[in-house]
């Protein structure tokens, strides 16, 4: 054999912590470049009714990267429901995706709501 099981076992658990830790710093970095914009656009001296389309793609913005974190964060309980297959750890790992892929859902019918709100509202600016 190449390898033995505990050497694979130790290699996905150091991919698993890595995905975790990039998650984390992409969230971080989500919530601060949007707090970052909201700022920047409340202190600009933009109308009333162009700031709230600004609003709507700024949090679309980060709706779209907090997806992309979920999808990464699920490919880790992934990767950790195979070092562990018992019963259990499956059944966890079932619910943690159901819970996710449910938060994913909502969150894409909330940029999708976003989206045709501005796009409406922008019509009646113009």
């Amino acid at each position: 054999m190449v390898g033995s099981p505990e050497i694979y076992h130790v290699i996905v658990e150091y991919i698993v912590l890595i995905i975790e830790v990039i998650v984390g710093i992409l969230v971080a970095a989500i919530v601060i470049i949007t707090l970052g914009n909201l700022v920047r656009l409340l202190l600009s001296k933009i109308r009333k009714e162009q700031r709230q389309i600004y609003v709507r793609e700024i949090v679309a913005r980060m709706l779209r990267g907090l997806l992309i974190a979920l999808d990464f964060l699920i490919a880790a309980d992934l990767l950790q429901t195979i070092l562990d297959p018992t019963l259990e750890e499956t059944a966890v790992f079932a619910l943690i995706v159901v819970l996710r892929i449910l938060l994913s859902w909502s969150l894409s019918k909330e940029i999708e709501m976003g989206a045709r709100e501005g796009s409406s509202t922008s019509e009646r600016a113009h």
